[in-house]
């Protein structure tokens, strides 16, 4: 069961104001600190380590630590006060939300990466912080309003998450961030980023050492993650990603069963691999059918957040893996969600132009280069050009263009000047295929800090955590390259608890087709929310274009349709809003 918890931090000296601990939280909230400066109230479950300056609430790993930490000492919570709570992203890791006073101020901070969410509304006497919206609307006492502009932007950048959420007034405070409460002032900062970690001087030239820091990092991960549960379902695809969150359940001791979903389409099913996998590391496989029948269009699995981060298509998944987390009495449920961005999942030329911009053409470039040409299947002279081109000639800024095809064409030209998230601004220092590896990581953010927005169970991505991550960009981007391979890196440190079908598998499996086929089965019910619903209404969507592509009955041959379903889930979002 996911923790839950409310905090109230008053404002320019005000009094504290009164809380109403009760419903729709799933257990009625008690109190857990109450202090000078802001009182915290959180469910039974929810794990608290409190001293007289505040208290740290969720997951918080000691560097090293399998076991969540129970208490600090003195000396501990002095240096948390003295840094604002910054040591604790240098310290520590895990899934946590730190409400730290600090003298006559009050400092916020999420961990990195961390999956315990964290909003927030500033009234006119007190700022207001939860893990949840609708306990965050009731403590305030506020209501929920659209602000269509955030919305544009949501659709045209799905997989970023941005400070300002989709409803007016209620912010959310991202992974690696600090919300200082002082007289008069709120001010938000990040005082963790993925950059330091590229630094040249903190690179792992050597590739054994490269491979055993990664290994003991998603071990440590996966390992400190599964040791609350009691028994764990991973949804194991079959891909490098769930099978190495396989092999790593399995080292920690965890009893653990493993769930495969396969659509109708070769394309889907994985089985074989999942079966591999399973049989190698012990652990029992249920194989069950993906089917348009679980997914209802009309519906959002992110009906209680302030923003329409849930794809329709993981009804289904979130359906069965429910149903069987059940049957086996699981309680909590793990994936591989984020691997290919954490393990660089990349064929880009950005990885050669590292090697021409520290070395030149050295053997470590043609290596690389031949890698990647056999990958891309691209001759060796097209790729020195592109290589040359893209490590002088080009921005080290990673490209993350807007996806607006069926935006109106007024809101494409605004989105232009849209600020991107800030880890697509590299500092000048930046590699280019370092800086693609940082860009990978804003969609992992969004994943994991979206807290599986439509999953009715405990959802756990273990690999998309801040030891991993920090491990990965510490390796340099031609490591993650070998003949044959991407993330070679990750296969290289897993090639021994794996088995070689899965280690130098070069195929891999894909929703699109099972997308397709939601999108044929309810095409008209989609015509009908998209011409006539909020977007429209709201002059936010292209309806020209969209009437042109309904006209036409042809089935969906291109990927254009990815598109057009986020906007159905902005839809079903804003509908349940009302």
């Amino acid at each position: 069961m996911r923790e839950h918890f409310v905090a109230i931090v008053p404002l320019a000296g005000r009094p504290l104001p009164a809380i109403d601990p009760s419903r729709p939280c799933p257990d009625n909230l008690l109190p857990k600190f109450e202090g000078d400066h802001f009182r915290i109230h959180g469910t039974s479950g929810l794990r608290a380590v409190v001293s007289p300056a505040g208290a740290i609430l969720g997951l918080l790993f000691d560097r090293g630590q399998r076991r969540p930490a129970d208490r600090l000492s003195d000396a501990d919570w002095a240096g948390i006060a003295a840094s604002r709570g910054r040591i604790l992203t240098e310290r520590y890791w895990g899934s946590y939300v730190a409400i730290v006073g600090v003298g006559d101020d009050v400092a916020i901070v999420r961990a990195p990466f961390g999956d315990l969410a964290c909003y927030y509304h500033q009234g006119a006497d007190a700022l207001y912080i939860a893990s949840d919206l609708s306990l965050l609307l009731e403590a305030a006492r506020s209501s929920r309003r659209i602000s269509a502009d955030h919305v544009s932007r949501q659709i045209a950048w799905p997989d970023h998450r941005f400070r300002e959420t989709c409803l007016a007034d209620i912010k959310e405070l991202r992974g690696g961030e600090r919300l200082t409460v002082s007289e008069g002032d709120i001010r938000v900062e990040s005082i963790w980023t993925p950059w330091p970690f590229i630094d040249p001087g903190r690179q792992l030239e050597d590739g054994i050492e490269a491979g055993r820091r990664l290994r003991d990092a998603v071990g440590l991960a996966v390992a400190a993650r599964s040791a609350a549960c009691r028994r764990p379902l991973l949804l194991l695809s079959g891909g490098l990603d769930s099978s190495v969150t396989a092999a790593c359940l399995r080292a920690a001791g965890a009893d653990f069963s493993c769930l495969n979903l396969r659509a109708d389409d070769p394309l889907s099913d994985e089985t074989r691999y999942a079966r591999c996998v399973a049989d190698t590391v012990g652990a029992d496989l249920s194989v069950e059918r993906l089917a348009a029948d679980y997914v209802d269009v009309r519906r959002s699995g992110a009906a209680h957040l302030p923003y329409p981060v849930h794809r329709c298509f993981t009804q289904a998944q979130d359906a069965i893996a429910q149903q069987v987390a059940t049957r086996l009495r699981a309680d909590a449920v793990f994936d591989g969600g984020g691997g290919d961005n954490v393990f660089f999942a990349s064929r880009s030329v950005s990885m050669l132009a590292d090697c021409l911009l520290t070395a030149g053409f050295d053997r470590r470039f043609r290596s690389a280069a031949e890698a990647l040409g056999d990958l891309a299947q691209v001759g060796m002279p097209r790729l020195v050009a592109k290589a040359m081109h893209r490590a002088w000639w080009r921005t080290r800024t990673p490209r993350h263009a807007a996806a607006d095809q069926f935006l109106s064409p007024d809101l494409r030209r605004e989105l232009g000047r849209t600020t991107a998230h800030e880890w697509l601004q590299p500092p000048p220092s930046a590699l280019p295929g370092r800086a693609a590896h940082v860009g990978l990581l804003v969609p992992a953010q969004s994943m994991v800090e979206a807290v599986n927005a439509g999953a009715p169970y405990e959802a756990v991505s273990p690999l998309a955590s801040q030891p991993v991550i920090e491990a990965c960009l510490r390796i340099p981007s031609w490591l993650w390259l070998a003949r044959g391979r991407d993330r070679a890196a990750a296969r290289a440190a897993f090639q021994e608890r794996l088995p070689a079908a899965i280690v130098d598998r070069r195929s891999k499996g894909t929703p699109t087709t099972f997308v397709a086929q939601i999108l044929e089965r309810n095409r008209i019910t989609i015509r009908d929310m998209l011409l006539g619903g909020w977007l429209a209404g709201q002059g936010l969507i292209d309806t020209a274009a969209l009437s042109r592509l309904f006209n036409d009955d042809t089935p969906a041959h291109d990927l254009s349709f990815v598109s057009l379903m986020t906007l159905v889930d902005a839809e079903a979002w804003a509908r349940a809003q009302g």
